[in-house]
C-alpha cells in the first residue's frame, strides 16, 4: 500500500509540475544599424576652451534627422556648439525612431605634430 502511495504521489506531483506555465520571455529587438550620411563640422567659438570628453544622446526620426539631443552639463559655449553639431547630422531613413548616441572629446596637438 505505501508503494501504491508513493508512486501515486510521485504521478501527482509530475502532474501538477507539468501544469505549471513556463515563463517565456522574447528577445531583445536590436536597434535597426544607424549610417551617418552626412554632419557639419564641430564649430567652437572662438574663446571657448573645452576639454575632456562629452556624451550626447539623441533620437533619429525615420526622416533621417535628429531630436531630443540631450548634452551633459558643460559650458555653454560648449553646449550650444555639440547641440548643432548633433543636429546637423543626417541618417539613412530608419523604419521607426531610434535612439542615437554619440561621444566627443577633444585632443589638443601642436600643428605639424
Amino acid at each position: 500500500m505505501r508503494k501504491l502511495l508513493s508512486v501515486a504521489l510521485v504521478a501527482a506531483v509530475g502532474l501538477l509540475a507539468g501544469c505549471q506555465t513556463a515563463r517565456v520571455t522574447q528577445p531583445a529587438i536590436p536597434a535597426p544599424a544607424l549610417q551617418l550620411t552626412s554632419a557639419a563640422p564641430v564649430e567652437i567659438a572662438d574663446g571657448c576652451q573645452p576639454s575632456g570628453s562629452v556624451v550626447v544622446d539623441f533620437t533619429v526620426q525615420p526622416d533621417g534627422t535628429t531630436s531630443a539631443i540631450k548634452v551633459p552639463p558643460v559650458p555653454e559655449c560648449l553646449h550650444d556648439a555639440l547641440s548643432a553639431w548633433v543636429a546637423s547630422f543626417r541618417y539613412l531613413p530608419p523604419r521607426v525612431a531610434v535612439p542615437g548616441t554619440v561621444e566627443w572629446l577633444m585632443v589638443s596637438a601642436k600643428k605639424g605634430s
